[in-house]
This record gives C-alpha cells, structure tokens and sequence, in this order.
C-alpha cells in the first residue's frame, strides 16, 4: 500500500507539474503579447497564401455551379428523344457524350461528323450517277426536247419509241435514276433533323449546354455575339459551292449557274439572320458544310474517285460558275424574254 500511495504521488506531481508549466507558458505568451501592445508593438501577423485561397474559392465556385454530367435518359426525360430525324439526331448526341465524356462543343462537332460518315455511301453513290450523267447530258436533253415536240403532235408510238431510246442511254451509261431520285429523300430529312435537334436542345435549354467546355464559345445556347460564327459558316458555303460546282451541269442547263450565284448572295444576307441563331447550332451547321467542302474536294482527286469506283468528268464536261455580272445580265436577259413573250400573246388575242 506504502508503494502504491508513492506511485500515485509521484504520478499526481508530474501532472501537476506539467500543468503549471503550461499554464506558466501560456501565462508567458499572454504577458508577451499583452507588453508588445502596451509599448506600441502590433502583433505577429497570421501568415496566409493568397493564391491557394484564390484557387480554393474558384474550384467551390466552379463545382457550385457546373451542371451534372448527362446519363442515358436525361434527353428522353425532357421530351427530346423520339423517331422523328430530329429526335434521333439528339439521341445519338446523347449517346456520345455520355460515353466518350467530350465537352457538348466537341460533342456537337463529333456528332455532326458522325451524320455525315452515315451519309457517305449516300453521297458516293449519287455522285457515281452523277458522273456517268454529265458525259451524255447534252444528248438526253435534245432527246428530251424531241419527245415534247412528239407529245404535242399527239404520237404515241413515236413518243414511247423515244422514251425507249432515254432509257436505253442512261442503261448504257450505268445511270440508275431511282438511286438519283432517292438521294434526296435520305439527305434531306437527316439535315433538316440535325438543323431543328440541335435548335430545339440550345432553345430549351439542355442545362449542360451552358457549359461548352470551350472557352471561346462557353454558353451554346447563347448568340455569339461578335457575329464571327455567321460570317465563317457564309465563307464556308461560299467555298462549299465553288468546290461543288465542278459536279454540276452548267453546259446544258446554265441557270443552275446563276441559281448557285444567288445562294451566293443569300448566304451573305444570311449573315445578319443567322446573327441571333444559338452558338450550339452555328456550331453544327458550320461543322456540316466543312465537312461537306472536305468531301467534295477529297472526292474529285483522281486517286480516290478510282478507288471508289467514281468515273472521272471530262474537263468539257465540268462546270464552271458564271461570273456575277454574268448572272446579271442572264437574268435581264430572261426577263426581257417573257415581256416579249407576253406582248406577243396579248397581240394574238387582240
């Protein structure tokens, strides 16, 4: 019991011992303190890093404020997602953002290339047709010419004979019409869907698209408001009708020259309409045309065009824009036709 009572003594002491110390210590610090202020001395100051507080703040505010990442479904939720062309334009946006986890700028560029990879079987195809088309032009349209002239004497045996003849020229020529025709029917619709999916998702808006991940175009669902997006899509459609134009037909229908001269200038006016279009959707239109202009171009190399089984349009054969005092004077020239042409008709009933 004497040993016991000794530890606990002991024990008791150190104890004591240290909380005097460092009460004695504290008192210390505080009579230090407390003397520097009395003779005039300001206190340590609390030593801080501004630029680890700056960066603090901006991270919490950044992840306050940034949307959470898009799942499979989040589009279907907001009525987006459906069988219309637009509808599957927005799902396989979706669908790619969700699985390659791209910022929406990247996942709207990759998307719009997605649809035009899916159109370029399409787009072989047609321009097969086409370039087997242009060499005999001239000949089905005088052919074309005489069987109106048949029509109206009312020949009918002669008028089939030379609907026989059309459609042995386009045989021999491996010209398949109901591919030509059906060309338009698979393009247009998928256009005209990634032109309203993509408008629908800025307008709502999809809440993810406030965020580019693009600093130079953060807010999608905003206009740009530099104009610098309409004014690089018309330079882009400019470029996409030059390119184009070697694939044309100007020799026997030349107005389709002038017509392509007046896209044109509807594509500089179209500047100022496109002005107030959302960033996201100037953004896709942009990415589509380039990508048409990078395919066309790639399209008359002789290397590819013979790998892709594409015959190579004579130089004859190839057309060439008309100047725009051209285009003008073509269409003084046309007008000037039909008041004659109206003239002579108001003489023949008089």
């Amino acid at each position: 019991m004497c040993w016991g009572n000794e530890v606990l003594l002991l024990t008791y002491t150190g104890d004591a011992a240290k909380t005097q110390a460092v009460s004695s210590a504290t008192t210390a610090d505080s009579t230090a303190e407390a003397a520097a202020t009395a003779a005039g001395m300001p206190p340590e100051p609390v030593i801080t890093n501004p630029a680890s507080d700056l960066l603090s703040s901006t991270t919490d505010a950044l992840t306050t404020h940034l949307p959470a990442a898009m799942q499979f479904g989040d589009l279907a939720a907001l009525g987006l997602v459906s069988w219309t062309p637009a509808g599957l334009v927005r799902w396989t946006f979706e669908i790619i953002n969700v699985v390659t986890g791209l910022p929406w700028f990247w996942t709207i560029v990759a998307g719009g290339l997605f649809w035009r990879a899916v159109l370029f079987p399409i787009s072989v195809r047609s321009l097969q047709n086409s370039s087997r088309l242009l060499p005999i032009q001239s000949k089905i349209k005088k052919l074309q010419e005489e069987m109106l002239v048949v029509r109206n004497s009312g020949d009918q045996l002669a008028l089939q004979r030379i609907a026989l003849k059309i459609k042995k020229t386009y045989k021999d020529a491996g010209v398949s019409m109901f591919s030509t025709a059906l060309v338009p029917f698979i393009q247009v619709p998928i256009t005209l869907g990634m032109f309203f999916g993509v408008k629908k998702m800025c307008e709502l808006p999809v809440e993810q698209l406030t965020h580019s991940g693009f600093s130079l175009l953060p807010d999608l669902t905003a206009a740009d408001p530099y104009m610098a997006l309409p004014i690089l899509l018309c330079a882009v459609v400019n470029a996409q009708i030059q390119i184009g134009a070697a694939e044309m037909d100007l020799i026997s229908r030349p107005e389709m020259g002038h017509l392509m001269n007046l896209l044109r200038v509807l594509s500089v006016v179209g500047i100022f309409v496109m002005k107030s279009f959302p960033s996201g959707l100037m953004v896709s239109l942009i990415t589509t045309s380039a990508a048409t202009t990078l395919q066309s171009w790639a399209l008359q190399k002789p290397q590819v065009r013979a790998s892709l089984n594409i015959p190579q349009v004579p130089v004859e054969a190839r057309g060439k824009l008309p100047t725009p005092v051209e285009s003008v004077n073509f269409v003084i020239a046309k007008w000037r036709a039909k008041v004659e042409e109206a003239k002579q008709q108001q003489r023949r009933r008089n």
